[in-house]
């Protein structure tokens, strides 16, 4: 049965829906009818400010203006400083953290233009944009500002400063993915938008949107693959320290370290559970149609990163479900 896209996570806006397939349920609430929201906050009655207020809010306001610089790492993009590999990719991924921390959607707009950049595409994305289009809307918008008729994107050109990006644009997302796997990942918003754009640019026409998205996809999976590996551990371990805690007297027994093994255990094993979705969402939106795109590096790119899942996480890959499409592969021309 195939799985619908997943809808951005932010407020719901009205459009037109040309062009746009029906709504579906996001991968995070698969047994349900809702989209990626952000819950609503009731507003309260403005007070007056006093001095004090005034002067923290200018405090807070100079801190967001430094943390929007470390994002854009000065005047530099994402892109570019990807593309010019001299920084640590570990720092700039930090840098992005601490700027989504102040402003979460200045950040993605910076994570989403850098997927679009790095497609080869000169497209801008302004903030107006963001804050008022769906995905599929800025992928449209993006595929008529495209050229073409160059045929070169960043993947397949050759010459010296572009002979270290694929594998600094690889590095890039499984760093993210990795600084942000005890927090942002859970968020319900970082990954559901690069998860739906990321989707949705691997369904375009645009050879080298696809392409490009399709090679951040699989390695976005391999590191969540990484992440349900560290979470099955903890979670082994935490199960065998509360079973060992419970089998004591009851007058030797800590009840408060009992409690807290408990609450552990509940959380990595909910942590467990979407993570686990999110590996199967993108398996479903994004594998199962680019094993088989017309284009052989794509294919490639499939066929490649499922051998390696395979290997990391045998109990969930290992199964009839994938299996299938190893011995499907093998036919390929």
């Amino acid at each position: 049965m195939p799985v619908g896209r997943p809808r951005r996570a932010r407020q719901p806006v009205h459009t037109d829906g040309d062009g746009e397939q029906p709504s579906k349920p996001s991968y995070a609430e698969q047994d349900s009818d809702s989209d990626f929201e952000e819950p609503v906050r009731a507003k309260g009655k403005r007070k007056k400010k006093d001095d004090s207020t005034q002067v923290a809010k200018r405090k807070k306001a100079d801190k967001a203006r430094k943390g929007q610089q470390d994002v854009n790492h000065g005047d530099k993009s994402l892109f570019e400083t990807v593309k010019a590999g001299k920084a640590s990719l570990q720092a700039v991924v930090d840098d992005w953290i601490e700027g989504y921390k102040l402003d979460r959607n200045a950040a993605l707009l910076e994570l989403i233009q850098f997927f679009i950049q790095c497609s080869g595409c000169k497209g801008r994305i302004t903030p107006y944009m963001y804050a008022n289009m769906e995905h599929a809307e800025i992928i449209r918008k993006m595929t008529e500002e495209f050229d073409e008729e160059s045929g070169d994107y960043p993947l397949i050109m050759t010459g010296p400063q572009w002979k270290k990006f694929k594998t600094s644009y690889c590095e890039f997302v499984q760093v993210l993915v990795r600084q942000c796997q005890y927090s942002i990942i859970y968020d319900q918003y970082m990954m559901d938008n690069v998860i739906s754009l990321l989707t949705g640019l691997t369904d375009s026409q645009v050879r080298a949107f696809r392409h490009t998205s399709t090679l951040a996809a699989m390695k976005l999976m391999t590191a969540l693959v990484d992440v349900a590996l560290n979470l099955s551990i903890n979670l082994d371990n935490t199960q065998r320290q509360y079973e060992s805690e419970r089998a004591k007297q009851q007058s030797k027994r800590a009840g408060d370290r009992l409690d807290l093994l408990m609450q552990k255990r509940q959380e990595l094993e909910e942590n467990q559970a979407e993570i686990r979705n999110m590996l199967t969402y993108i398996f479903k939106g994004v594998f199962v149609h680019r094993y088989r795109d017309t284009q052989p590096e794509i294919r490639s790119i499939c066929m490649a990163e499922i051998g390696v899942w395979m290997k990391k996480y045998p109990n969930m890959f290992l199964d009839d479900s994938y299996l299938k499409y190893v011995g499907w592969t093998l036919y390929d021309k």
